[in-house]
């Protein structure tokens, strides 16, 4: 679980966040840190002895966690397909509030084995179960574990963010043409019914 969160007001945080999106962990030194705090090396390192230790309080300081675990309490819906919707609306919400949060996630990734993400995901963890639950006490869902719905449910979550950066500029203009709740509407319907017709599946 997490920590207390670190002040997000923090100068030095507040430059690490900077530092770090721009440059990649790799390439990011206290002593970039500092400068672009305005503050001398040694006033840096006496809060954080090494790079390690300020990434991972800068990733606490700006957790959307709190965010997440609002979105999820306020999911709203009759059936499992309003539900799923809901969910999708609201979380793709956060993630565009945080817009660096994938920038710091996949920073994690690379130099901390994802423990950021692995803690957030503990963190709401029993929120996302009750919206499992609820999806499904309704008898239309097939006999699915509920591993593989979860990771479904975020691959479809993190894919909807990721490919609006991936693709070229002229195919996020066609994108932006289609309100964005048909686009995730029709994920979510692509997820619950599947490309086959009826008649075409084995």
């Amino acid at each position: 679980m997490f920590k207390r969160a670190p002040d997000p007001r923090d100068p030095i945080l507040a430059a690490a966040r900077e530092v770090f999106v721009q440059h990649g962990y790799a390439e990011t030194t206290l002593e970039q840190v500092a400068r672009h705090a305005k503050l001398d090396l040694a006033t840096v390192q006496r809060q954080y002895s090494d790079k390690e230790k300020l990434l991972a309080a800068m990733l606490r300081a700006y957790s959307p966690q709190a965010e997440f675990e609002a979105a999820l309490e306020a999911v709203e819906g009759e059936t499992a397909a309003e539900i799923l919707r809901d969910l999708m609306r609201r979380l793709v919400a956060v993630a565009q509030q945080h817009s660096d949060f994938f920038e710091l996630a996949v920073i994690d990734a690379q130099s901390n084995n994802g423990t950021f993400l692995s803690n957030l995901s503990a963190a709401i963890f029993p929120k996302a179960a009750e919206i499992l639950n609820r999806m499904k006490a309704h008898a239309e869902l097939r006999p699915v574990s509920d591993a593989l719905i979860g990771r479904t449910l975020i691959a479809m979550w993190i894919g909807y963010i990721i490919s609006e950066r991936a693709l070229p500029q002229v195919a996020r203009f066609a994108m932006g043409l289609m309100p964005q709740q048909l686009w995730l509407d029709g994920m979510v319907d692509l997820m619950l019914y599947g490309l086959l017709e009826d008649d075409a599946r084995s």
